[in-house]
Formats: structure tokens, sequence, C-alpha cells
């Protein structure tokens, strides 16, 4: 199932996000896993909130965090 915006996707350690600015892409390698908001995407990438900014990662390198699904049930 594909994120959407709005979704908390995990990317794993040694995993490269980068950002766009001026100077052109910065990139970074994850140390270790993480979880992030999906903010964003386009064809190959997803825009990811990180640290307060935005970022890119691509979505071979993304995985979707399922919702737990509550099946607790009333004692009768």
């Amino acid at each position: 199932m594909e994120p959407l915006v709005g979704d908390m996707v995990y990317v794993p350690s040694e995993a490269y996000v980068f950002q766009e600015g001026q100077r052109g892409r910065r990139f970074e390698k994850l140390i270790e896993p993480k979880s992030f908001l999906v903010i964003g995407k386009e064809h190959e990438h997803y825009k990811i909130l990180m640290l307060g900014n935005p970022w890119w990662v691509r979505k071979r390198d993304v995985y979707t965090i399922q919702k737990e699904v509550n099946n607790d049930r009333k004692a009768s």
C-alpha cells in the first residue's frame, strides 16, 4: 500500500535523504532507522518532515507503517 500525504513511514538506516537548496542538493545518509511524516510526493520520491524541515527520500527506500487494528472485546 502506497503511503499518502499525512501518513507515517519507516525509513531504514543507510538510506539517503536529500534537500533541495540554492546550492543544489544536500545529501545525508541515515545512521539509524527512523519514522517520518509524509508531506508530499513526486514520481520517484516522497517529501518527508525531518527535524522540522522538508527532505526527500526515494520511494523504494520507504516502508508504510500499518495502522494497528484494535480488536479489543468487552467482557460479557
